[in-house]
């Protein structure tokens, strides 16, 4: 069988780079499991002498044997993926990360896909094959179920489109498990929320609001309107506010039409609190705001939206503004599992609880990190580079807690925060490099936002792959096409 590459982009980067090759994906039932005595592929070890009951809802059938590792990592985003690689570059080698895709997506840049911008680009890069080359175990699954006491989780039966069971529950013993499945957008419980608007939480949502864009400025253009499309972006945290940049200076460089012949578009950004973008620095704040208003942006806030429709938003206030896509993009709570997940304490964001060594609260064999997770007194923000830092730290802890020491409490350090906003350029602050905190702006800006996926690639695979990755994108922006093979 034909080795799979990531991406191409114009050029075979294989040849061109000895660029890092994966496996294809392998089925469900399988993980790459390069650990001495298992092969490529295989199970792991089998204890049968410990049954796992089955959570209400999670799977049918009897009690199931119990598998058991060491170091298990479920959910394989910025900050599990990296956890699992440090560990293993580390020689810590019984370490099992399980996530319900096959291939991992570098998230920050997903309302770049969804606008259209550089389609092609949000790199996949495969579990199996980052498995096989560090040397730790890879496992498609979703959780289910945790039992702290008994030291196990459960992962949910897998059924097909019909219903039928493709792959049966199975149940996971562990020495530690850390939690890093990321958040989701809320609805608010604002009616009409689920039914006519869009999130961004993944890349399926991300190719879905890409084509409700592109097809709803063909259809604009086709009815020969005279009014602009109308786009409503309610939050404007960093995802509604990127969103709103690319949407409005990209649309005419799309391939949906030639420029001369695309539709006016016309972006709303709504904002319920009384301040746009809170909890951003101010002078950051203010200099994203104006270059929105340079391109046409209307921003609004105190707006706290009601209801949705299929063409128009509802305020509390009573005011209605028009829309023909409406992207929700309003704050951040944890993933659904852990409402059902009775033996961990969350907040009222759905996150778990966590100790400042990033143990819960109810367990220290179970570590989170990321969106999933709040420290009550100090709460890291829901980004990437928290995630990052949490999981450099647990690289460094866990081995200790394994080997029976007590872990180190978890510090952020903010590093600041960069945004793209499209043809409105890119805008950012770091933090820490000097005495006072740097403003960038435009290209300097955007190379460093351009930066924290290099830093992300170079983790994921190593220096000189990374470097390659870094360079073939800047050949393969300036040689041709990007093609992506599947």
């Amino acid at each position: 069988m034909v080795s799979h590459q990531l991406v191409l982009r114009g050029v075979h980067r294989g040849n061109l780079l000895k660029k890092f090759r994966f496996r294809p994906p392998q089925t469900t039932l399988q993980r790459a499991c390069p650990q001495a005595g298992h092969g490529v592929v295989g199970w792991g070890r089998i204890d049968t002498g410990r049954p796992c009951g089955s959570p209400a809802g999670a799977m049918t059938g009897g009690p199931m044997n119990v598998r058991s590792e060491g170091v298990v990592i479920v959910g394989g985003g910025a900050g599990g993926l990296e956890l699992a690689i440090r560990l293993a570059k580390a020689s810590h080698k019984d370490v099992l990360l399980i996530d319900r895709s096959a291939t991992h997506v570098w998230k920050p840049r997903l309302h770049e896909l969804a606008a259209g911008f550089r389609r092609g680009e949000v790199d996949e890069l495969d579990y199996a094959g980052l498995a096989e080359h560090w040397g730790f175990g890879f496992e498609r699954g979703e959780l289910a179920d945790i039992d702290p006491e008994a030291r196990t989780l459960t992962l949910a039966e897998w059924p097909e489109d019909d219903g039928r069971v493709r792959v049966p529950g199975r149940c996971i013993g562990y020495q530690a498990v850390v939690l890093a499945i990321g958040g989701v957008t809320p609805d608010m419980g604002v009616e009409g929320v689920l039914e006519h608007a869009l999130m961004l939480d993944s890349e399926a949502d991300a190719e879905r609001l890409f084509e409700r864009f592109s097809t709803g400025l063909l259809a604009h253009r086709a009815g020969q309107r005279s009014d602009p499309f109308h786009i409503a972006i309610v939050g404007s945290g960093a995802t509604g506010v990127e969103l709103a940049g690319l949407l409005a200076t990209e649309a005419r460089a799309s391939s949906v039409a030639p420029r001369e012949c695309q539709p006016r578009v016309k972006v709303t950004l709504l904002e319920a609190t009384d301040t746009f973008m809170p909890g951003m620095e101010d002078e950051v704040r203010q200099s994203i705001r104006k270059r929105l208003l340079n391109v046409g942006i209307d921003i609004h806030t105190e707006q706290q939206v009601s209801r949705v429709d299929r063409d128009r938003l509802t305020t509390d206030g009573g005011d209605e503004f028009p829309a023909d896509l409406t992207i929700w993009a309003a704050g951040r709570v944890g993933p659904p599992v852990a409402d059902s997940i009775d033996a961990l304490a969350t907040n009222k964001k759905r996150q778990w609880r966590v100790k400042p060594t990033l143990q819960s609260v109810d367990s220290d064999h179970v570590f989170v990190l990321g969106d999933c997770s709040v420290i009550d007194d100090e709460p890291a923000p829901p980004t990437a580079q928290a995630a990052s830092e949490q999981a450099e730290h647990l690289a460094k802890e866990l081995p200790r807690f394994l080997a029976g020491e007590t872990p180190a409490p978890f510090v952020y350090e903010d590093k600041g925060t960069l945004l793209s906003l499209g043809e409105a350029g890119s805008v950012g602050e770091v933090k820490g490099w000097f005495a006072d905190d740097v403003q960038l702006r435009g290209r300097l800006a955007r190379a460093a936002y351009q930066g924290l996926q290099r830093q992300h690639q170079f983790i994921l695979l190593g220096p000189l792959k990374g470097t390659a990755e870094a360079l073939s994108d800047v050949l393969g922006r300036s040689v041709g096409p990007r093609l992506k093979i599947h």
